[in-house]
């Protein structure tokens, strides 16, 4: 692979693999084709690659087992991992690919004008960001370990999308840093009771500041755990009552924090392809990336490129589900390119608050997000 890095791209061998392949290297970037992802560990082993490729039609339906090594595959390559998708692909899948740490989703055939910003993205080097200059930029500070991976990421992705910095860790971790004393929340997620007892013996919650809180989750709750934390203030959570969204509620109960017209409280996991172009270019070209995250004010789109903080956009959203495709326009609230989901991080995509849909769209909306579609709109 070339020295300014290629793409690794896993694909079944098929008659529309050369297009992908040829488009890659239109844009002036080594692509190396492999059938399976034991290949792709053996090629990324070999040299790191700038990108990370699947084709979601080469792995339908993935096995557990499958999902796991491409998770296994994104950890210890650390280059973001693009979807390959089409119009068929299946919400369902996606969505399982969203929690093995998919960053983006392009639909097939690949176009120049969307591979070169995310080639030009993905080799940028990401400045680390130390937990003291987070406390002087003044968003709060959430260190996240878990045992428990599918809820604990959903946790950390809505705590990221309410604007808090999230300091990912895991319990296989070996040299786990002691708590930094200026985080106010830690939240343990386990699979089991045993399991939280035994990390909460290696993380000393006595050792944190005064005034530190730490939330503790697992089946059945913490019980008499909840106790350990010496001088700490501690809640437990059942993680069979509970959803992520009460995470993050009860967090932002913890610091005092306002709720905004996009809160994660009103979202719902919501997975599908999704094209946006700049709103009244008629001939504007459509890029595309997919959906994480709706509501009846706004949809969360995974993208490494994403547009401009305040852009109007149109959007088509995929609904493969239902054979459909959604039309609207609306506006950029915020907007964060590719970083490494590694020590802190941000969310990397964009949220579009919605301006403009047909009703039938909007009566839809209402339905998929578990809303009343007879329901009159309200004022935020």
């Amino acid at each position: 692979m070339s020295a300014s890095g290629g793409v690794i791209l896993i694909e079944n061998a098929n008659p529309l693999r050369a297009q992908t392949i040829q488009a890659i290297e239109a844009a002036r970037h080594e692509c190396v084709a492999v059938e399976d992802l034991a290949e792709a560990m053996a090629e990324a082993r070999r040299q790191r690659p700038l990108m990370l490729m699947l084709d979601c039609s080469s792995f339908m339906p993935a096995e557990e087992s499958t999902l796991t090594r491409l998770q296994e595959l994104r950890r210890m390559v650390g280059a973001p991992l693009v979807l390959l998708a089409n119009l068929e692909t299946p919400t369902e899948f996606i969505e399982s690919l969203n929690q093995m740490g998919a960053d983006d989703c392009l639909l097939k055939p690949l176009r120049q004008h969307q591979l070169q910003p995310r080639f030009e993205v993905a080799a940028t080097a990401t400045p680390r960001v130390s937990p003291a200059a987070l406390g002087r930029l003044g968003p709060k500070v959430v260190s996240l370990l878990h045992g428990r991976q599918n809820f604990a990421w959903r946790t950390g992705e809505l705590l990221e999308q309410s604007g808090y910095h999230v300091r990912y860790g895991s319990f296989e971790d070996e040299h786990e840093p002691p708590p930094e004393s200026n985080i106010e929340l830690h939240i343990l997620c386990a699979a089991s009771r045993e399991e939280l007892a035994q990390v909460l013996r290696l993380r000393h919650p006595e050792e944190t500041r005064a005034g530190s809180r730490w939330f503790l989750i697992c089946p059945g709750g913490p019980g008499e755990l909840v106790t350990h934390s010496g001088g700490g203030l501690v809640a437990g959570f059942d993680m069979a009552q509970v959803f992520p969204e009460h995470v993050v509620q009860k967090a932002n109960a913890w610091f005092s924090r306002v709720s905004n017209a996009l809160q994660p409280e009103a979202r719902v996991p919501f997975f599908c392809p999704v094209e946006y172009r700049e709103a009244g270019n008629l001939f504007g070209d459509w890029n595309s990336c997919y959906s994480y995250d709706l509501s009846p004010g706004g949809i969360f789109l995974r993208t490494l490129v994403p547009a401009r903080p305040g852009a109007a956009v149109e959007l088509k959203i995929h609904l493969t589900t239902h054979r459909t495709e959604l039309r609207g326009s609306g506006v950029v609230a915020w907007a964060n390119t590719y970083a490494q989901r590694k020590a802190f991080s941000h969310p990397v995509g964009m949220g579009v608050q919605f301006l403009g849909m047909s009703p039938k769209g909007l009566s839809l909306l209402r339905e998929l997000c578990g809303v009343d579609p007879t329901a009159r709109d309200k004022p935020e």
